[in-house]
């Protein structure tokens, strides 16, 4: 059965019209879908800046400034108290050798020992190895790769060694450094088998390095109360950063305990050999002392100026931050700014030639 023609046309025309239907349909969906889309996205708009309009901080030009100022003023005190802090960082020599380090250390240590104190005039006792023994009275030489260690550990005791005496302590019993090894046995210590992840042994390698470095020391010193109150202030006002970790202080005597000690001691003897008459005996002789002698019991029981110094024990920290790695050390200083001796003629030469 053929169609006509004007059935063709209504199909044509319906078919058409589905299609446009359908597309018409989708566009309407994709409308709506973005609209939602675009409503979601301002509520998540209008929240962030609630947010941020509730926090301490508003999102205006203002705090953007204030922000910007806080930054540069905290950068400010932070490079001030770094360079407070390292105000005495120790320059160590790159080019001295076992030998000469050893040398200079021997000499060092023994003028150091000639000082004056209340050691028979000295400030230490005979044989002082001032925590080095290897070293200072030792026939070893110190290791080449643990020359800057050493360097700086004999520049922190001889700096608290004169601080101490600068102060007037009596003696200085022990000044030495706290868990110092070998490079040999620090090597030792270190030798591990090799990793199993090797990619962490790089992480561990490319780690930053530290901020600072600290050496520990354990000081022991004899002192007088008014000595010790200035080894306290000198050590927390030094240039270098010094921390005092712990210390304690106790006198070795006690004269009144010693006095009182004795009283009992000859009390009990005197009431054991004594009997009655030995009592009476004591008691005529007590009332024909004159009144003087009296009074003078009736004073004192000790002498402060006399009585023992306390024994001081330190645990102190020194921080070095680095600042001074790349200065010469302080001979190398004073050799580059002194002239040579022919130099210095020459220029004395040739002052006098233009006058």
């Amino acid at each position: 059965m053929s169609m006509s023609k004007n059935q063709i046309v209504m199909v044509a025309i319906g078919g058409v019209t589905l299609v446009a239907a359908g597309v018409l349909g989708y566009l309407a969906f994709d409308a709506f879908s973005s609209k939602a889309e675009a409503v979601e996205a301002g509520d998540g708009a209008k929240e962030s800046v609630r947010r941020l309009l509730r926090a301490d901080v508003s999102p205006d030009k203002e705090s953007e400034l204030a922000y910007k100022k806080n930054a540069d003023t905290l950068a400010g005190w932070t490079e001030a108290a770094l360079a407070t802090a390292a105000a005495g960082d120790r320059a160590v020599s790159n080019d001295i050798n076992p030998a000469a380090f050893k040398q200079k250390l021997v000499d060092e240590a023994r003028a150091l020992s000639e000082l004056e104190g209340g050691v028979d005039g000295k400030i230490v006792k005979p044989g002082f190895n001032f925590g080095l023994p290897d070293f200072v009275t030792g026939d070893k030489l110190p290791e080449q790769e643990m020359l800057p260690k050493y360097q700086r550990l004999w520049g922190d005791i001889r700096l608290v060694f004169e601080m101490l005496q600068a102060c007037g302590v009596a003696e200085i019993v022990r000044i030495e450094p706290v868990g110092v090894v070998s490079a040999a046995a620090q090597a030792q210590q270190e030798e591990k088998p090799k990793a199993k992840n090797r990619s962490r042994a790089r992480k561990d390698a490319e780690e930053e390095k530290p901020a600072y470095t600290v050496e520990q020391y354990a000081v022991d010193f004899r002192a007088k109360p008014a000595a010790l109150v200035k080894a306290v202030n000198a050590l927390a006002t030094a240039p270098r950063f010094i921390v005092v970790d712990s210390m304690s202080f106790a006198r070795e005597g006690d004269m009144i305990a010693a006095a009182l000690g004795e009283g009992e001691k000859a009390q009990g003897a005197q009431q054991a050999a004594g009997g009655r008459h030995n009592r009476r005996k004591k008691a005529v002789e007590e009332a024909e002392k004159p009144a003087e002698e009296s009074e003078d019991k009736k004073g004192l029981v000790n002498d402060p100026a006399k009585e023992s110094p306390f024994l001081v024990k330190i645990t102190l920290s020194t921080y070095d931050f680095g600042s001074a790695v790349n200065k010469p050390a302080a001979g190398e200083e004073a050799a580059e700014e002194a002239p040579a001796e022919g130099e210095a003629e020459a220029a004395t030469e040739s002052k006098e030639g233009e006058e």
